[in-house]
């Protein structure tokens, strides 16, 4: 079992509540999702546009601060594509 440190426990409540209020966050409805993760740079620049706004952005970077992500788009920051021979995980 994965234990969350306290801004992705924040961050997960604050989905849970958007979710509960039929709202959600542009990661989980635009129809590129997987630009999130995209290994094309140009689909992970599509992807930090569509975080503008979001209103669980300034959750989503604390979390990815706090869990040191290297990896994909978090918060609108474009952080690369994983290296060739690394598992991928969803952002």
């Amino acid at each position: 079992m994965t234990h969350l440190g306290p801004a992705a426990t924040t961050l997960s409540a604050a989905l849970l509540d958007l979710d509960s209020r039929g709202e959600r966050t542009p990661c989980q409805t635009e129809p590129g999702s997987g630009y999130w993760t995209s290994d094309v740079r140009e689909e992970r620049e599509q992807a930090a546009a569509w975080c503008i706004g979001c209103s669980v952005l300034d959750l989503c970077a604390a979390a990815a601060d706090e869990s040191r992500e290297r990896w994909h788009v978090w918060a609108g920051i474009d952080r690369g594509p994983k290296p060739p021979g690394r598992a991928r995980s969803a952002a």
